[in-house]
Order: C-alpha cells, then sequence, then structure tokens
C-alpha cells in the first residue's frame, strides 16, 4: 500500500473531525459573527463567551477548511461562508448543516441497521412529531430548496404553466419562488397537516396567499384531486418509500394533471449499478437509518414507475448539485 492510499483512507477516518469543526461553528453561529468585516480571536471568544485558546484552535481549522481566511491575527469569512452561513444570506445553509449534526447519532447505529435491514433514526415510527425537530428539518429542506429553486425554473420553464401542485412541499420554498417569478401561476402546497402549518406562515410572509394555497394530508390515503394542474412537482419524496408506494403516488399524479400536464420527479438519481454518485449511494443508507422501505432510485426504476403510472416521453434532466429531475407528460 502506497502513501496515497494511506492518505486516502486517513481522510475518510477522520472525515468526521470537519465536519464537527463545521457543526461547532454553526451552532455558535460564527460565520454571522464575524459579518462583513473582521475580528480577533480575542473579540470572537468574548462575543462567544468562550475560552481564548480553545477559540483560536477552532478558528484556525476553519482557516484549514477554507471557511475562514486569516490576516495578521484578524479571521475573515470567505465568499463561500459570507454566501452560505451568514443568516442575512437568502442562500443560508446552516440549517442544513445542523441536520447534518442531528443524524450524527443514528448514523452511529449503521451496523445495527445492516444487521437488522430495520431503521434506527426513531423508536416508534408512530409516536407524536417534536414540533422543535420538525421545524429543524424543514428550515433544512428550505435552506437547499433555495438553491435549486432558480435553476429548476429555468429548465423547466415554469413561466409557460397556469397551476402547480407542489407535493410533499415542505414549507412551500418551490411554490414562493415559483410565483415570484410567474404571476400567472396558481399554486397548491400538499404536505402532512403539520408541515403545513409551518408552509402557511412561509407564505404568509411571502404576501402571495393570493396565489399559493395548502392542503394537508397523506400522499399515500388521500387523492391530490383530477384533472386540476398542468404541472405536479414531486421534489425528494419517493426516496421515503418502496417501489409499490411509489407507484400508487405517480398514479395520483397522472390523475391529478390535465390533459398534456407533467410530473417532475426531483431525486438522488443513481447510475444503474447503484454505485455514484457518492452522495446518493451514503443517502440510500440514510434511507435505511431513517425509514421503513426507502431508498435513493435509479433513472431505471423511477422510469418503470411512471410508465406504468401512464406516463409517456420520458426524459432526464441534471440539476448542478446532486439531485436530478425525471419528467413525464400525461398525453
Amino acid at each position: 500500500m502506497n502513501s496515497d492510499d494511506v492518505q486516502y483512507l486517513n481522510e475518510i477516518g477522520y472525515g468526521y473531525w470537519k465536519s464537527q469543526v463545521l457543526f461547532t461553528a454553526v451552532e455558535f453561529d460564527l460565520f454571522t459573527l464575524i459579518g462583513g468585516g473582521g475580528k480577533s480571536d480575542k473579540i470572537i471568544a468574548e462575543k462567544l463567551g468562550a475560552d481564548l485558546r480553545a477559540t483560536e484552535m477552532l478558528l484556525n481549522a476553519l482557516v484549514s477548511l477554507r471557511l475562514l481566511k486569516k490576516t495578521k491575527g484578524i479571521y475573515r469569512n470567505t465568499v463561500a461562508s459570507n454566501r452560505c452561513l451568514t443568516k442575512k444570506s437568502p442562500l443560508y445553509q446552516g440549517d442544513r448543516i445542523h441536520h447534518f449534526h442531528n443524524m450524527c447519532g443514528y448514523w452511529s447505529k449503521l451496523s445495527t441497521a445492516i444487521k437488522t435491514g430495520k431503521p434506527t433514526a426513531f423508536d416508534d415510527a408512530e409516536g407524536e412529531v417534536d414540533e422543535q425537530k420538525l421545524r429543524e428539518f424543514i428550515r433544512a429542506m428550505h435552506n437547499i430548496a433555495s438553491v435549486q429553486a432558480g435553476e429548476i425554473y429555468r429548465k423547466l420553464q415554469i413561466k409557460k404553466y397556469s397551476s402547480l401542485l407542489d407535493l410533499a412541499g415542505g414549507q412551500g420554498t418551490y411554490a414562493v419562488r415559483f410565483a415570484e417569478k410567474n404571476k400567472n401561476l396558481k399554486a397548491v402546497v400538499f404536505d402532512l397537516p403539520g408541515v403545513i402549518k409551518i408552509a402557511r406562515e412561509h407564505i404568509k410572509k411571502s404576501g402571495l396567499t393570493g396565489q399559493i394555497t395548502t392542503k394537508g394530508g397523506n400522499c399515500l390515503e388521500d387523492s391530490f384531486g383530477k384533472g386540476l394542474y398542468d404541472i405536479v412537482l414531486v421534489s425528494n419524496l419517493l426516496h421515503i418509500y418502496d417501489a409499490d408506494d411509489n407507484l400508487e403516488i405517480l398514479k395520483k399524479c397522472w390523475d391529478s394533471l390535465m390533459k398534456e400536464g407533467i410530473v417532475v420527479v426531483q431525486e438522488f438519481v443513481l447510475n444503474p449499478s447503484k454505485t455514484l454518485p457518492l452522495f446518493g449511494t451514503l443517502f440510500s443508507l440514510n434511507m435505511l437509518m431513517g425509514t421503513h422501505s426507502g431508498s435513493s432510485y435509479t433513472a431505471v426504476e423511477m422510469k418503470e414507475w411512471l410508465k406504468k403510472a401512464g406516463f409517456k416521453n420520458l426524459k432526464r434532466v441534471d440539476l448542478d448539485m446532486d439531485s436530478g429531475l425525471i419528467i413525464g407528460c400525461k398525453l
């Protein structure tokens, strides 16, 4: 084994060290504290109420991770951290980073999940939902959707549509962004009742209550309506379920569409051998531990469900980040 092999294994092995540095910085809201100027380790430690020696170590590690810059003892945000890790930025990703931190507990039980084939993220899937944890999760999904919404709007040419169903739409990030750009668009955000409560708050704050309405329900149990929409967005939902459930969801999407409407599935799309991309393979393990039957899927699998549901003219559109779109038409 040469030194490159050893280095590669070491980098995987201590990868969680890097994560913990980022998690801690986000927990302290360090990047917002530093802001657009620069601060010394002493000032930062005082504002955090933290130990000076330890704070300097954390700050230097963040410099090494290229999340801070250091010049003559003054620490400043990088372009990336200023854009993505300060709370005033519209592209803030801190909630998503916090969500990754929250997942550490059940990821430490991966070996148990492999042996049993059962989730380790919860003991009682039917238990009462913790509203605080739900809000943290929905904010994390909002972070990544905020980054992707503009690209999806352009690639789907949303400006030509007039009625959207945002299925499992979370707090309505996509619906709000699309409605802001397309004043002729009427949208419905469909999600679980607890999530819809959060969505209504976001929609009201956006000032788009005239364009966007909500519907609480269960995607496996409730109808989405008949012939109501010209586009249905199914974003990051199918990875929660198995093939049979996903086919039923897509059949309901077909029913809810007008003639010549389209369904758009956004997922972390695996290659045919299910070995790439890296994030998709790891996310599949995340679904093993976080759901009863979820997984990442290949484009072939999702297209087969769409065909069985009645969709035609299937195509794939890749996105800049880890996910892709699978599109089907109702003719």
